[in-house]
């Protein structure tokens, strides 16, 4: 994605946040509601401001450019993100486990639903990978 195209979405999420953190000020929709505004506001101004310290510095620039096209960064990402799911799956299912005998079968449904619903994802997601290399 581009640099303007990121700006755009950046300062729409930023308008939305602040019109989400307004209305819970205002007291027209919850805190929950009100407290996700406040984190679209804080995530858009950071990656505003990396944003324009990427155009402005070209040193900074350099080593952006450089660690998204390094292979050794981009594996290092993946495995992390394969771990964190292997362990995501893991602790919901002991969420679930845990839960059942403690009379809360609806939360612990939940959990196994989420699992099966992440493998799914998982399937599709690999079937694509395939197609593609």
């Amino acid at each position: 994605m581009s640099n303007q195209k990121k700006n755009v979405w950046y300062i729409a999420l930023l308008i939305i946040g602040a019109a989400l953190y307004a209305a819970g000020c205002l007291e027209y929709i919850d805190s929950f509601w009100s407290g996700m505004g406040g984190a679209l506001i804080g995530v858009s101004a950071v990656r505003l401001m990396l944003l324009v310290r990427y155009k402005k510095d070209p040193e900074y620039a350099k080593h952006v450019d450089i660690s998204n096209e390094d292979e050794r960064l981009r594996f290092i990402a993946d495995k992390a993100r394969s771990r964190a799911f292997f362990f995501s799956i893991l602790l919901l299912c002991a969420l679930g486990i845990i839960l059942r005998p403690l009379g809360c079968v609806g939360e612990s449904q939940m959990c196994f639903y989420t699992i099966c619903g992440m493998e799914v994802i998982y399937l599709i997601c690999r079937f694509i990978t395939n197609r593609e290399f």
